[in-house]
């Protein structure tokens, strides 16, 4: 494949980029890039408050209609198949349509979800279908938001930037655990307390987003990213080029074919296991294999939250400042101490146990200050939503089938030792797939 001009025109990402460079307008990045980000974590904040209230309201769901464990997890994976499909083809009409569009009909798809819970949601079988709606509007956003997001900031800020916004996703899990309980100490059902989490919220951001928020590519006609809007040109001393001539897709069948989109796409589902499939075999190997109570290995797993609340920004100003824009170093070094770390767990105990899993979730997490700049990395001007959609759409897919995988390796070998030595083993082999990202 013939390498593609990273200033290129692409034409089917109306409206056409100009043939010229846009004029450079400022000497640093604005203070208004960080406002589209903040307004961008609080529309992610409210589609995760939603996906989260399955595992919140868990026992009272259970109870009400009586499901087995496997009915109730069920309703979570719902979500997560949409939440896998949805991104690919988002991102390929994303450009055409517009972030603001866009943005509306995942909003909206969200607070229908949250309407819908108090009318049809009294039956299991109308609630898998509503959880199904309610993956469509994150994948719907996912392929969107945080690639629009991360437009508005240079190369060697785009790291830090965007790791805010992957470590604020977690937050939305801690709200929806924080403010669930308190609603159904009011008196209120699962389903009202479902509802006022997602449509009050849903709507005010909506507002926000569509009536502060600018949309980069239609304002800036002729500008790939910040890069081509500051006034100093891209200096070697503090934002690599060097892999500035590589292909770039422009197209769908470039996305498809390029060899660098599948690559990383590879790491993030294989990253995707620590952050999902550790959540499910980490509870049955502490209490199982290392003889922790459940509210022991909870509030051991709970602890490691704030050391990945702050990885994801560290890991950004690692990328941005130390490796000037490269990305491929964190990742290799997060995934690699991580898959090592967790190859040790079974055979730690004690202070030694807890350190160690603080110190591997902290290093798994450092990818988060990448994650959201692959798309503006790897794609021709234009084609961000694509690629962003194809990057999701995998990744999304080693979320997903994480927590299978490895209870079908528990169920087999009779351990969850062995799965904690596949989710090592995972990590070690995704040093390789950063590597060869190039990215």
């Amino acid at each position: 494949m013939e390498p593609v001009n990273p200033t290129s025109t692409v034409e089917s990402s109306p409206p056409p980029p100009s043939t010229t460079a846009p004029a450079s307008k400022f000497s640093q990045t604005p203070i208004y890039s960080w406002w589209v980000m903040a307004v961008s974590i609080l529309c992610f904040v409210t589609f995760f408050v939603g996906l989260n209230t399955v595992a919140v309201f868990g026992p009272v769901i259970r109870d009400e209609w009586s499901l087995s464990a496997s009915s109730l997890s069920m309703l979570t994976l719902a979500s997560m198949v949409t939440f896998c499909v949805i991104p690919v083809l988002a991102g390929s009409v994303a450009a055409d349509m517009g972030v603001h569009r866009v943005l509306i009909v995942g909003m909206a798809l969200n607070v229908a979800f949250g309407v819908l819970c108090i009318t049809v949601g009294d039956s299991y079988t109308w609630m898998l279908l509503l959880r199904l709606l309610q993956g469509c509007s994150g994948g719907v956003m996912i392929s969107t938001l945080a690639v629009h997001s991360s437009l508005w900031f240079p190369k060697n800020r785009r790291g830090f930037a965007t790791g805010i916004l992957m470590g604020f996703v977690g937050v939305a899990f801690s709200i929806t655990a924080f403010v669930g309980p308190s609603l159904l100490d009011l008196g209120m059902s699962w389903q009202a307390a479902t509802m006022w989490m997602t449509v009050v919220p849903g709507i005010v951001c909506t507002i926000l987003f569509c009536t502060t928020v600018r949309d980069f590519n239609r304002t800036y006609p002729g500008a790939a990213t910040m890069d081509d809007l500051l006034e100093s040109p891209a200096d070697p001393s503090r934002r690599s080029t060097r892999f500035a001539s590589l292909p770039r897709p422009a197209t769908v069948r470039e996305v498809l074919t390029n060899r660098r989109v599948w690559i990383i796409s590879l790491y993030g589902a294989g990253t995707a296991v620590y952050l999902y499939g550790l959540a499910y075999a980490l509870p049955l190997f502490l209490t199982e294999n290392k003889g922790l109570t459940l509210a022991a290995a909870s509030s051991l797993i709970g602890l490691t939250f704030f050391f990945k609340l702050v990885a994801a920004p560290v890991g950004g100003l690692m990328s941005d400042i130390y490796f000037k824009g490269e990305r491929y170093q964190t990742m290799m070094i997060g995934a690699g101490v991580a898959g090592v770390l967790i190859l040790a767990v079974p055979f730690v105990s004690g202070g030694l146990l807890a350190i160690s899993l603080i110190t591997m979730f902290f290093f798994a997490s450092l990818y988060g200050g990448t994650f959201y700049t692959w798309a503006a990395d790897l794609a021709a001007p234009g084609a961000e939503y694509k690629v962003s959609g194809m990057i999701f759409t995998l990744c999304n897919v080693g979320s997903a089938a994480s927590a299978p995988m490895l209870g079908a390796v528990t169920d087999i070998s009779g351990s969850a030792s062995y799965a904690i030595f596949l989710v090592g083993a995972i990590g070690i082999l995704s040093v390789f797939c950063a590597k060869y990202s190039r990215i």
